[in-house]
């Protein structure tokens, strides 16, 4: 199982609206930076803000949505996993899960923690095109989130196989 990564700090910057400099002042003064709501309650409680656009404020509530969105998904793939560890039945819970991958914000979806073996459930129709030797690019339709474009072909094929687990790419329709 993979745990739920941290946000980075340009991630909590962008989240804060604030500049990734005052992230770094803000961690050394012991904000925590572990999760985007708790620096945020951090900032709430120990800083005065003499200014803060709505706009901004909307941000943050959308990150810290995201970030729970994110933490719920984990929470459900780790569920699974031990399910499936137990010889459970797993299948009726998949539903619930695409969903909640779907839920999570592109900029969140790094920070999920999933379990490969309920990833290979989720994904199977599409694997076993692969498997087969189809072009999964060519046959599948739908949208997908390159989550970053300096991790290569590794993060291209993650956002991939996340938005196949999602729901959100699917086989095209035989005409």
């Amino acid at each position: 199982m993979k745990a739920m990564k941290k946000p980075t700090q340009a991630a909590l910057a962008a989240a804060l609206g604030i500049n990734p400099s005052l992230v770094t002042r803000d961690k050394r003064r012991g904000m925590p930076v572990h999760s985007i709501e708790a620096a945020q309650q951090w900032r709430d409680e120990n800083l005065r803000v003499r200014y803060t656009p709505e706009k901004d404020r909307e941000a943050v509530t959308r990150a810290i949505k995201g970030e729970s969105a994110a933490q719920r998904v984990t929470s459900l793939h780790q569920a699974a996993g031990a399910l499936l560890e137990s010889g459970g039945d797993v299948y009726p819970m998949l539903p619930m899960i695409s969903q909640a991958m779907a839920d999570v914000p592109p900029s969140q979806r790094m920070r999920v923690g999933v379990v490969f073996e309920v990833m290979d459930l989720l994904t199977a129709d599409v694997r076993r095109v692969q498997d087969q030797g189809g072009d999964v690019l060519e046959l599948t339709e739908g949208p997908f989130y390159p989550c970053d474009k300096e991790g290569g072909d590794s993060s291209f094929m993650g956002a991939f196989w996340y938005s196949v687990a999602a729901g959100e790419v699917r086989m095209k329709a035989v005409k």
